[in-house]
Parts: structure tokens; C-alpha cells; sequence
């Protein structure tokens, strides 16, 4: 890359003590104030663009010159803590909750816009820094900068820097949580025959419901795979009573030729109809932008390894914007929301570089 297109230098060792700090920032969903501190402080030491808030999202708009807009974008928060709060270096690894998803793209993201001169790069640029990415999908604060900040959704691309390992993961699978609930009624355990046990009476279902096989789905040459899993299961009110009612969650991960009707649609088929079933959240699969030109442009520039992305991400609201969107980013897909949870820090430099080579230099 050439010596103008960036003002600061980044290193491996800095991106590393990037990524320990904001690890060390508690920032568990809807507690998500101080990091957003700390990120306003950092951009606006920059002392270039603008910083705006939304609620605990925040939004770096570089300087406007009439270039096609590229938007970085990652979320601040985390799921629960296990044990994991504080960042704890091990080798070539950084351990600590969110380290991987995604803090690590977080710091990547704070690296690019403090280092790159913004007249010397190709685009024009933005980063969202948004809260909310882990709880249900009407709160997602994506969601509402995207609302409030219209000239986003004028983007030519955008960049998800989800935990990918340095694979280009392209679209990425819905979701559908949805509850069950089997009704009985409730009785003294001495006397099973006065009620009507709730969980004999889904036991059934619930067995066959929990056998129902991955499905792999090769699209635009890449892998989905959709699942169903039962999440959570409860049931009972005391030791010696009969229980009168069993309420399973199924999650029903559905791949991007799905649309959320005909996936919860599916969903019901398998359900009996004397139970009941209720969708609690659903959010609709992204797009695969492997047509577009950026996309493909970065694809072929680095020869990446291309992937279907099986969790579900923001490319997915980018792509429903029309925005061509992909996920890419030094995390681990695999150690997400686990209590050993670790970024590879070998990861960091080159999710960083290869980002930096294609937002200042056009294919030759």
C-alpha cells in the first residue's frame, strides 16, 4: 500500500492492545454505554469527518467528495459473560468475551478509519459502531441508524466484519425462533390419572423433532446448511405435581432461497396441530452479493476462500437495503459465544491490510 493512504502506522502489537481494551470494556446487550464512550473518544481524536450518535450506536461519516460510499460495520455488544470478562493473552491467541464476536473486527474497523487518509483512499467512507446485534432482531440497532442516517442506504457496498477467520462469507441464513407450547393438565403426582401429563404428551414429538437432520444447500457455489434445534425446553411446577404444560423454543435456521414466510410455513408443518406455536422473532435471510462488482473485485484480489455464512448478520438488513453486503473479519466463527472464546491474533494485521489495500487502491 502506498505511504499516502495511511496517516497512522498499525501494527500487529497495536491492533492487539486495541482489541485487549475494548475487551476489558464490559458491554453485554443494552449495556453498551461505555464502549460507545470509548469508541466517540477515539473517532474524534481523529480530528477528521463527523461523529454522530444513535442511542448507543455510533457513526463515523468521513469527509463527503462524491466517491461511491463504502460502509464498515460491526457490532459492540456481547452475549452474557462465563468467566471471560477480562482479556487474557495466551501465545498467538487473545482470549476474553467478545474478543472473537467481534470486537476483534471492532478494532480493525477503529484501525482503518484512524490510519487511512480519507483524500487518499478510493471511497468514501463510513463505520457504524451499533448496539443491540445479540438480542432480538426488532431491537437491533442497525436497524435504527439505518432510519435515522437515510444516506446510508446509498452505499455502493458494505462490510461486515463478523467473525470469518479471513474467509469472504457471503449472504447469510435466517432465523426463526418460535415457541411450542403442549398443553396437559396439572394433577397430584400420587394420582397421574386425575391430570394429563404435558410432557407424555409431546414426548413424541419432541423425539422426532430433535432427530430432524442438517440439510446442506449449495448456492451460487457456496454451502448453507439449515437446521432446527430445540434451544430451550420447560416444563413443571413442583416435585409432585403432573405437569400441565411443556413450552419447547425452536430455532429453524433457513437458507437465503428461503423466504421467512415460506420458512415459517415449513416450520409449522412440522408442529402437530393440537399444539401450539407461536414466532417470537424471526429475521430474514441476506442476499448472497457475489454478483456484485466490489464484491467479486475483492474476492479475486486476495483469492479469499468463499463461504456461505451460517449465522445470521447484518448483511442481511445491508442486502434487504439493496446494498451489496459481505461479512469479512479476523474472529473465528466456531468460538462464538463460547466461555474459551479467543480471537488468533495472527488474524489481525492481515483483516486489517486487506481491507486497507482495497479501500485505497483500485485492480490494476
Amino acid at each position: 500500500m502506498s505511504p499516502h493512504t495511511t496517516m497512522n502506522p498499525v501494527t500487529t502489537a497495536s491492533l492487539t492492545d486495541l482489541l485487549a481494551a475494548l475487551v476489558d470494556i464490559p458491554s453485554e446487550t443494552g449495556h453498551e454505554d461505555a464502549i460507545a464512550e470509548f469508541v466517540v473518544r477515539r473517532l474524534r481524536s481523529r480530528q477528521t469527518g463527523e461523529v454522530l450518535r444513535s442511542g448507543l450506536s455510533v457513526v463515523w461519516r468521513g469527509p463527503q467528495h462524491g466517491r461511491p460510499l463504502v460502509v464498515l460495520a460491526g457490532h459492540l455488544d456481547t452475549v452474557p459473560a462465563q468467566d471471560n470478562a477480562v482479556a487474557r493473552r495466551d501465545g498467538d491467541r487473545l482470549y476474553g468475551l467478545g474478543a472473537t464476536d467481534m470486537k476483534a473486527g471492532d478494532a480493525v474497523m477503529l484501525a482503518l478509519v484512524e490510519s487511512l487518509d480519507p483524500a487518499a483512499v478510493r471511497f468514501d467512507l463510513a463505520a457504524v459502531f451499533y448496539d443491540a446485534e445479540e438480542g432480538p432482531h426488532d431491537g437491533n440497532g442497525l436497524g435504527r441508524v439505518l432510519s435515522e442516517s437515510p444516506w446510508l442506504r446509498a452505499a455502493s457496498l458494505a462490510v461486515l466484519l463478523e467473525p470469518t477467520d479471513l474467509k469472504l462469507e457471503l449472504g447469510c441464513n435466517g432465523v426463526i425462533n418460535a415457541e411450542v407450547r403442549v398443553m396437559g393438565k396439572s394433577a397430584h403426582s400420587a394420582r397421574p390419572w386425575s391430570g394429563i401429563n404435558a410432557i407424555e404428551r409431546g414426548a413424541a414429538w419432541l423425539a422426532d423433532i430433535t432427530r430432524v437432520p442438517v440439510r446442506p444447500r449449495q448456492l451460487h457455489g457456496v454451502e448453507y446448511v439449515e437446521t432446527l434445534q430445540v434451544t430451550t425446553l420447560r416444563a413443571g411446577r413442583a416435585r409432585n405435581v403432573v405437569p400441565d404444560e411443556l413450552v419447547a423454543n425452536l430455532n429453524y435456521r433457513f437458507t437465503p432461497d428461503t423466504s421467512p414466510e415460506d420458512a415459517e410455513r415449513s416450520l409449522r408443518a412440522r408442529v402437530p396441530r393440537e399444539f401450539e406455536l407461536r414466532v417470537v422473532d424471526r429475521a430474514p435471510a441476506g442476499a448472497v452479493s457475489l454478483d456484485a462488482p466490489l464484491v467479486r473485485e475483492f474476492a479475486e484480489r486476495f483469492g479469499l476462500t468463499l463461504a456461505g455464512k451460517q449465522g445470521w448478520t447484518d448483511v442481511a438488513r445491508f442486502t434487504a437495503a439493496g446494498i451489496p453486503a459481505f461479512n469479512f473479519g479476523p474472529g473465528v466463527p466456531e468460538l462464538c459465544h463460547q466461555a474459551a472464546e479467543y480471537c488468533p491474533i495472527a488474524n489481525l494485521e492481515p483483516a486489517y491490510a486487506r481491507l486497507a489495500e482495497f479501500l485505497a487502491r483500485g485492480t490494476s
